[in-house]
């Protein structure tokens, strides 16, 4: 497990906002997203999921739930919500929430004047949320852009891929890089274990072919961290290859500071036997030149067994 020392912080200008608000929102995002809206309290947030009615990811996204000010109706909290989305993605995001909306008395507004800062080794502030994905993730702040979050006092502001780096070796993914549009599937990229997707909560687009994902066991491919043995991040799509045959391509990259070799790390979709047997050292994958091998993080293990997964010939 990564153990950030000290403070650090830094802002994350690739997110938008999206503000759902209204008596019936809660039931409107819990009739759409994978997480239950339910156990969202004021003052967390937690990760959720638009996706295909075939259980493909469309948008991973933060919902967040704001407190209620000191000064204003007890009420004014329940029905607020504030979805923060990767920026390529807000327009398209928020003209699906549209055309779901119907006739309900719902509020949905873009949100131009927030900013998101991240602290991690930050301890909690009254207006800062807890990310709840991994311990090593830290305190997630959303204020008006010319705001500084409480964290900035204490701590030591840094580049956004240095949190990045961080992110990827807790093996959470996050944006369209690593969860392809349509393509995606939330079971492979462990979503349901960091808190994205909620079984006993009902309906939700997607519903039905996730749960039986889940239930069926038919993952055959894991989304795992990868260590590189060069101080070159990869790009996006580099391929991933064994013996020399392509095997998948990279998703997000960054260089990792926690050994103190400045390694390069990314994320990866591999099938589950290549997992385990690159684990167990009978293979070697190799990312362009550079060789690799995962480093799987505690709360993925065990791995599924791939002799139960390969053998399946359902299509999730």
């Amino acid at each position: 497990m990564i153990s950030p020392t000290g403070t650090l912080f830094a802002a994350n200008s690739a997110k938008s906002f999206i503000h759902v608000s209204g008596a019936e929102a809660a039931g409107f995002l819990q009739s759409l997203l994978t997480a239950n809206m339910d156990l969202i309290a004021p003052g967390q947030c937690a990760p959720a999921a638009l996706l295909t009615p075939q259980g493909r990811v469309l948008h991973d996204m933060m919902i967040y739930h704001p407190k209620t000010p000191n000064n204003a109706p007890p009420n004014d909290a329940i029905g607020s919500y504030i979805i923060e989305v990767e920026a390529a993605g807000r327009d398209d995001l928020f003209t699906r929430l549209r055309r779901y909306r119907l006739r309900r008395p719902i509020d949905l507004a873009l949100e131009d004047n927030l900013a998101l800062w991240l602290g991690w080794g930050a301890p909690k502030s009254d207006n800062s949320y807890t990310d709840p994905r991994h311990p090593t993730l830290g305190m997630r702040w959303l204020g008006p852009i010319n705001d500084t979050p409480p964290f900035a006092d204490s701590g030591t502001m840094t580049d956004i891929n240095v949190w990045h780096a961080v992110r990827i070796l807790a093996g959470v993914p996050e944006g369209p890089v690593d969860l392809t549009p349509e393509r995606a599937l939330m079971l492979e990229a462990g979503l349901d274990q960091l808190g994205a997707v909620d079984f006993t909560k009902g309906c939700y687009i997607g519903q039905e072919v996730t749960a039986r994902t889940h239930y069926r066991g038919l993952v055959k491919r894991r989304l795992v961290p990868l260590r590189l043995a060069t101080s070159t991040a990869p790009d996006p799509g580099t391929a991933i290859t064994l013996d020399g045959t392509a095997i998948a391509t990279t998703k997000t990259s960054a260089i990792s500071n926690d050994n103190g070799d400045g390694g390069a790390v990314c994320l990866a979709l591999l099938k589950l036997s290549e997992i385990h047997a690159a684990l167990a050292g009978d293979i070697t994958i190799k990312v362009g030149e550079a060789k690799a091998r995962p480093d799987v993080p505690d709360w993925m293990m065990p791995l599924p067994d791939p002799a139960r997964t390969d053998n399946k010939t359902s299509k999730p």
